[in-house]
């Protein structure tokens, strides 16, 4: 019951307090705000984790990565949790599927490691219920106090999330290793009014609603853990009748972005700092310091997620930095040579639209995404570079189609100066499970 109180006392700070008040009126306001809380947040994290002792100033804090905070885990963390036994209790969890126990009342858990590595996350009882409080208030359609179903689609649940359970709110975690008919059944019984999932999966359950097999009707769509694509997004506002398909930027690091209700994506610059580092003119990849997370400091943590910014500002008005799009992982840029035989490399974008403007279509995604006026785009596709350069697109295309993608290719090989690789094309092949990762680089 105490925890509920909390939750609610976060929901109603964030949903109405915060941004009424004078610091959220203005980006100048807003960075006037960071600065006190990162100050703040610094002076504990400088007298409690070891490794940080005594600093005092962000720029004293290394530039730090997965396999750093892995590296230093027990130096880091403020509870004094060693990696080890952390890693054997969530290994435990994930294998007996049950994901309610604590580490010495901490929450502990272990990110999906596509970027190569896995890690390891400790939340505490207090940051678990700040972050129940700030994502309702967030994306939970009308009141807090109104009756409404959650399922969520995750490859592990967490207590994390069950915080978010009440009397009137009511959680239902979804395993993804199970199988489709089972997720139709329990969906078809709980007309959860929040849908949550990873595109892919969403898009499962779209072709399951398109062809009748399923009947919901979600108030509320939210798009997860994978990078969501504009054709999807069309697919998805079609099938299951959303004017949005809201968006969490969330991982291991913290809660990074959300969308607003015009569908922005905005960086949550009231819970984390963001440094940026920038490839280009408006993409960049996010250095974020987490100013709410104390059992496990995220301080200065480069991702190499590559974000591209909004060119022109948000009609919500938020202070908060919006984003045009979540473009992909930086170590997935495609790596060519010109005939100079030197290294050029190229944005995940650059490939996308080489499938997307061929004129590929799909009958799942087509018409929907004709709707939304943007290119026709493959329902189901991947684009792999394998460590040879050569090119693998994963997809079922026509001859016509296979002709059209080479031809991008051919032009984007022209525009941007570079020795086109051979190009393989195979049957999609994506194992369920794992997150969908449309343009991969295997090196």
């Amino acid at each position: 019951m105490l925890e509920q109180v909390e939750v609610l006392k976060y929901y109603l700070y964030y949903k109405y307090i915060l941004p009424k008040s004078r610091c959220f009126q203005s980006r100048k306001a807003l960075r006037h705000r960071q600065g006190r809380r990162l100050r703040k947040h610094l002076r504990y994290v400088a007298g409690h984790s070891p490794l940080y002792r005594g600093m005092q100033k962000l720029s004293s804090y290394p530039v730090i990565d997965k396999a750093f905070m892995m590296e230093y885990f027990e130096r880091l963390n403020t509870v004094g949790i060693r990696r080890e036994e952390a890693e054997a209790f969530a290994v435990r969890a994930e294998r007996e599927r049950d994901f309610a126990p604590k580490l010495r009342g901490i929450t502990v858990g272990l990110s999906s490691g596509t970027s190569g590595h896995r890690g390891i996350f400790l939340v505490s009882d207090r940051e678990k219920v700040r972050w129940a409080g700030y994502v309702l208030a967030k994306f939970l359609p009308g009141s807090i106090l109104d009756s409404m179903d959650i399922a969520f689609f995750m490859r592990a649940d967490s207590n994390l999330y069950q915080a978010v359970n009440s009397r009137r709110i009511r959680f239902h975690f979804f395993d993804i290793y199970r199988d489709m008919e089972e997720h139709v059944r329990r969906l078809e019984e709980l007309q959860p009014g929040i849908l949550v999932g990873q595109p892919s999966l969403l898009l499962m359950l779209g072709a399951e609603a398109e062809q009748g097999a399923l009947h919901i009707a979600p108030r509320l769509v939210i798009s997860i853990a994978e990078v969501l694509e504009r054709g999807d997004e069309a697919y998805l506002k079609k099938v299951f009748r959303q004017k949005v398909i809201h968006q969490v930027y969330q991982c291991t690091e913290g809660c990074l972005a959300a969308t607003c209700p015009r569908g922005t994506l905005h960086l949550n610059e009231d819970i984390v700092h963001i440094q940026r580092e920038y490839l280009d003119g408006r993409r960049f990849v996010p250095i974020v310091t987490d100013f709410e997370r104390k059992a496990q400091p995220i301080i200065r943590y480069r991702l190499n997620d590559i974000l591209v910014e909004r060119k022109q500002p948000c009609g919500c008005k938020s202070p908060c930095l919006a984003l045009e799009k979540i473009e992909g992982r930086e170590d997935d840029m495609f790596s060519f040579l010109d005939e100079q035989g030197r290294e050029k490399l190229i944005f995940p974008d650059f490939i996308r639209r080489c499938v997307l403007f061929a004129g590929v279509s799909s009958a799942k995604a087509g018409a929907a995404v004709q709707a939304e006026n943007v290119p026709k785009a493959a329902w189901e596709y991947r684009v792999v570079q394998n460590p040879d350069r050569k090119l693998t697109v994963y997809a079922d295309l026509t001859a016509a189609e296979r002709d059209g993608v080479c031809r991008e290719f051919r032009k984007l090989a022209r525009d941007r100066g570079i020795v086109l690789p051979d190009i393989t094309f195979a049957p999609y092949d994506w194992e369920m499970g794992k997150k969908l990762k449309r343009i991969q680089r295997i090196w």
